[in-house]
């Protein structure tokens, strides 16, 4: 079963956060026929996007969207509240072999931006970006927070790819510093993190969220929570029919003008709907 798991670092003011994302990010991969280095950028930023959720409140939903001029252009994972996650990736048939013993995920995905959106369960989305810093997306993520939302942080994600293309680990963590952190805690957090082992080797190993979190900081940990990660898609029959109402009269009288049947393909799930020229044509009368 895939985790999540929220915690502060015991008598510090230190926020973790860990998650392993393997059956998850595996799911995601068979949906969307990912060759490995989209592979292992879909399990990145979903796995960022798991992190992320973990500040969410009831009813809100995050998604994050690296555009990049990379042969894989987009990458998007959106996660709600309940750790219900979906992604996708624009071009999933890339492989651009390895940077030392990783997947080169910030060749892929070049020179760009992050774009982190939140939705508040209000009327209205906010929406940050900042310029890519290495494509990699753990870097990116934490340069964000630590940016736009002014909070220290480390972030380190990782996936492994199997030579049979299957996903056998992906995860990640972040280590937040407070402003009542003592400098003494946040100097020795500098120093451990730079020498942990990368997400994906720790839990190649067989660590826990929890595990990964105490052999990363070397501290004990208080757990606030733990949850259970799902794909999960909240795509509909109703929501294409109101996408498509979004296009005007005018584009809908093209379509029936056609004369056939439109399809249309969910990009997170790639469930496919079907909506009939008489359902085009209700839809006309409606408007």
């Amino acid at each position: 079963m895939d985790e999540t798991i929220k915690g502060i670092i015991k008598d510090e003011n230190v926020l973790v956060t860990a998650t392993v994302c393997t059956e998850t990010v595996e799911y995601a991969r068979r949906i969307h026929d990912t060759w490995p280095t989209a592979t292992a950028a879909m399990g990145r930023i979903i796995a960022g996007a798991i992190l992320l959720a973990s500040t969410l409140k009831e009813g809100q939903k995050i998604m994050l969207q690296v555009k990049g001029d990379g042969p894989l252009k987009e990458v998007v994972a959106e996660c709600d509240w309940l750790y219900r996650v979906r992604a996708y990736v624009k071009r999933p048939h890339i492989y651009m072999g390895l940077k030392g013993e990783k997947i080169d995920v910030g060749r892929a995905v070049g020179k760009g931006f992050l774009n982190v959106i939140r939705d508040l369960g209000l009327r209205e989305y906010y929406q940050s970006s900042v310029e890519l810093q290495t494509g990699e997306i753990a870097t990116d993520i934490a340069y964000y927070l630590n940016v736009s939302e002014q909070i220290p942080s480390a972030v380190s994600l990782g996936v492994f790819v199997e030579t049979d293309n299957s996903v056998r680990a992906a995860g990640g963590f972040m280590i937040q510093t407070m402003p009542e952190t003592k400098i003494e805690i946040v100097e020795y957090l500098e120093r451990k993190l730079s020498e942990a082992q990368p997400a994906s080797s720790m839990i190649l190993n067989g660590m826990t969220s929890l595990q990964m979190l105490e052999e990363a900081v070397g501290l004990p940990i208080e757990v606030i929570h733990i949850a259970e990660i799902k794909y999960y898609c909240s795509c509909t029959k109703e929501r294409v029919i109101n996408a498509i109402i979004t296009l005007g009269r005018d584009e809908i009288k093209k379509m029936i003008e056609k004369g056939k049947t439109v399809n249309v393909e969910c990009y997170f799930c790639k469930k496919k709907y079907k909506l009939s020229i008489e359902e085009l044509r209700n839809l006309l009368r409606e408007l």
